[in-house]
């Protein structure tokens, strides 16, 4: 799958917290991840729905936060009770993918995410990865790079 880079200002994501081994696309913990965001969406958000993968542990090779929710413009749109997220400015790998079912498009575009990384096409910094979506079938991710990921994209 193809991504471009791009430079993002710093980003802000509010909501609920789950711990979770990577993105929970399989089982159990998907099933949280999808009830998570049913109640999610089921009451007035002050942002666009929107999703930060922030506290990477990358010595054990996989557990991060995720934060679902939605994207505050300042600290004045987050809610009551809510967890708040910053995602640092700096250099993005930029996926994106359309589908009808969009839970199933989020796992394909993550699969794709990591076989990238682990063909070497980029190069991970862990610092918050910031997803969003467009409309309801599309999704968009932003992967952090290290600053010495000099691969042509």
């Amino acid at each position: 799958m193809e991504f471009n880079v791009v430079d993002r200002p710093e980003t802000l994501v509010a909501g609920t917290v789950l711990r979770s081994p990577a993105l929970a696309v399989e089982g159990p913990r998907r099933i949280k991840v999808e009830q998570a965001w049913k109640r999610n969406l089921s009451r007035a958000l002050p942002g666009p729905p929107a999703s930060a993968f922030v506290d990477h542990a990358p010595e054990i090779n996989s557990y991060l936060t995720h934060i679902i929710g939605y994207r505050c413009r300042s600290l004045d749109d987050l809610l009551p009770g809510e967890v708040l997220a910053r995602i640092p400015a700096g250099r993005y790998a930029r996926f994106t993918l359309s589908g009808e079912d969009l839970g199933e498009t989020i796992v394909t575009l993550w699969r794709a995410i990591w076989d990238a990384e682990a063909a070497d096409r980029l190069v991970r910094s862990y610092t918050g990865d910031y997803e969003r979506y467009p409309d309801k079938h599309t999704v968009e991710v932003f992967v952090a790079l290290a600053e010495d990921d000099s691969a042509g994209r």
